[in-house]
Order: structure tokens, then C-alpha cells, then sequence
């Protein structure tokens, strides 16, 4: 192997590489991307001479800008000191970041400023639970021709809609009431969302006269609240139907306050079906396929990037009874 050996203060280049190999740059080049044959003891010289130089190859980053590509996917969460604190959107950016990382791609968590969304992204993924208003990149976005993956609504023009059976679990979790006798029930919303409309519609088609307790986000806090006040003036309920497993949580917690037994005085079901280590009963739960639905997004969005069409996804949901409801 001969050939000029770079300084030892510099960053050693696949010219350096192609040097040391006695081989011109395109075919260092090709030896590495693999995208044209070049003969396997050619390609071995390069690959030993750049073992021996230190180059571990070239930049991945240039290499996609060369092919107008970033090698960069935005992921849309809302706002980012409370995005982590929901526990079915931790297993949702788990499952995407591990199928783009797996393709070589990276993932940009953005919140509420829109600035991130003028970077040079190869894709967009929206997930900030069907919230319709207050993210003005769209229309930028479409304009640039960048790829949008929507999850659990807006269904956006252009877009590809990923989604979940909401109306169909919140009316099976609402048949399981009924089942057991209940007749006054209340629910607990989330914010004005499609997933909220949905879930909603599901919980009318068996109860049309559902009391509403009142409306927050997937917050313990907020949700335990929200149900205290609404119990102390209305105690004659019988269920409580929640949106998410953790507003459910907060409804168990703050009926218990009150000195009512769950299931024995209320019953309380809810949705999302994750975890809920800080109680001591399993709740009676709608469970969606979290890690799959992060998964089908990222895949979406690769096929997208690709170029391919990519038709819209429901995927389904299961009812899980548990212990938080029983006869009224």
C-alpha cells in the first residue's frame, strides 16, 4: 500500500483514503456506497487502507444533501415540556425513532415553534393527538412538497392519515357498562381533538345522555381535580367513562378522596391501555396498539420519502376489563 499519508492534525478524506489504495476517487467512493460493482479486491485495498488512515466513511449528512435529502424525519409532539409526561407517547416515539434509525435516518422532535418545520426535514410526522389548529407549518410545508404522516387526525389534504378504531373501543367499553347495569354515566373528554370527537361518538351510541365531567389533558393532576369537584356535586353517577388511562387514574384517585370505593360506588373506565404503576388495581381499559401505531407511522413515512403512495391506516383496539368496574 503506498501513497501520501494525510497529517496527523487532520481529519483524514476519502481522497486520502484513494490515495493510500492507488485508486481514483469514484471508485473509493463506489467501494463504500456499494451503489455500483467494483471488484472485491479492489474494494477490500480501499476498505484497509481507510482502516489504517482512521476514515470511517464518508458523511452521511453530505451524502443525502448531494441527493437533496437531509437523512432527517420531524416528529410534531406539541408542546415539549409536557410531551414526555403522557405515557402512551413515550411507546409511540420509541417504535418511530427505532424504524427510522434502522433505516439510517434521524428523528427531530418539534414542538409548538414552527421555525423547526422550515429545516431541510425529509418527512413530517404529526402526532400531537388530532389537535386542528395552532401548527401553521402545514400550509409551508405542503408548498415544499415535504411528506406529511398525520397520526389520530387532522386528515389534512396530502397527507397520510394514520388513526385507531376510537369510536368503536369507546362504545365497546361503554357496552361493558351497560352490561352491568349502568345507566347514569359522565365523561371525562380531552381537548377538542378528532381522537376526542370520536371517542365520544363511541361512549353516545350507548349512553346518548352522557353527562360531561369536563375537559383536560392526559394529566393526573388535572384529571383528579376536574372529577373531585364534579363528584362532590354529582354524586349520583355510577360511572365515569375517561379518555385516557391517566385521566382514569385521576377519576379512581379522586373518588377514593372522597371516600367512595372503586368499583363498589363507581366504576371508572378508560383508554390508551399503558401502565399505571401508581395505582393498586388494573383498570378496565380500551388498549391500542401504541408501539404498532409509531411503527405504521415511520413506515408510512419512509415509503413517502421513497416516493411510493401510501393508502390511509385504521388500526384496531381491544377492551381490557379490569378491575376498575363492576356491577352499578
Amino acid at each position: 500500500m503506498s501513497g501520501p499519508t494525510p497529517a496527523a492534525s487532520r481529519t483524514p478524506t476519502l481522497a486520502d483514503v484513494a490515495a493510500a489504495a492507488g485508486v481514483s476517487l469514484s471508485t473509493a467512493s463506489l467501494a463504500f456506497s456499494g451503489n455500483k460493482p467494483v471488484s472485491e479486491p479492489t474494494r477490500a485495498r480501499v476498505l484497509a487502507a481507510a482502516a489504517e488512515l482512521g476514515y470511517s466513511g464518508p458523511n452521511p449528512l453530505a451524502r443525502n444533501l448531494r441527493q437533496g435529502r437531509s437523512g432527517v424525519v420531524g416528529i410534531a409532539v406539541g408542546r415539549l415540556s409536557t410531551a414526555f409526561r403522557d405515557p402512551a407517547a413515550l411507546p409511540m416515539l420509541d417504535a418511530v425513532s427505532e424504524v427510522l434509525g434502522t433505516a439510517g435516518l434521524g428523528l427531530l422532535l418539534m414542538g409548538d415553534d414552527e421555525g423547526h418545520a422550515r429545516l431541510p426535514l425529509d418527512a413530517v410526522i404529526y402526532d400531537v393527538c388530532g389537535r386542528e389548529d395552532g401548527w401553521t407549518p402545514y400550509d409551508d410545508l405542503v408548498a415544499r412538497d415535504v411528506p406529511l404522516v398525520v397520526v389520530e387526525g387532522p386528515s389534512w389534504p396530502g397527507t397520510t392519515f394514520i388513526d385507531i378504531e376510537h369510536r368503536a373501543g369507546s362504545a365497546a367499553l361503554s357496552r361493558h357498562l351497560h352490561d352491568l347495569g349502568h345507566r347514569r354515566v359522565a365523561l371525562v373528554t380531552l381537548e377538542q381533538s378528532h381522537p376526542q370527537r370520536e371517542r365520544e361518538a363511541g361512549v353516545r351510541e350507548v349512553f346518548p345522555d352522557a353527562r360531561i365531567v369536563g375537559e383536560c389533558a392526559s394529566d393526573l393532576a388535572a384529571a383528579q381535580a376536574l372529577v373531585s369537584d364534579y363528584l362532590s356535586t354529582s354524586p349520583d353517577v355510577t360511572a365515569i367513562v375517561c379518555q385516557s388511562d391517566v385521566q382514569a387514574a385521576g377519576a379512581v384517585l379522586a373518588a377514593r378522596r372522597l371516600g367512595l370505593s372503586v368499583p363498589a360506588d363507581l366504576s371508572v373506565g378508560g383508554f390508551d391501555g399503558v401502565a399505571t404503576p401508581w395505582l393498586d388495581l388494573e383498570l378496565t381499559t380500551v388498549v391500542q396498539p401504541i408501539a404498532a401505531k409509531g411503527r405504521t407511522a415511520a413506515h408510512a413515512a419512509l415509503a413517502r420519502i421513497a416516493g411510493e403512495r401510501v393508502d390511509d391506516v385504521v388500526l384496531p383496539v381491544e377492551l381490557r376489563v379490569g378491575q376498575s368496574t363492576g356491577p352499578a
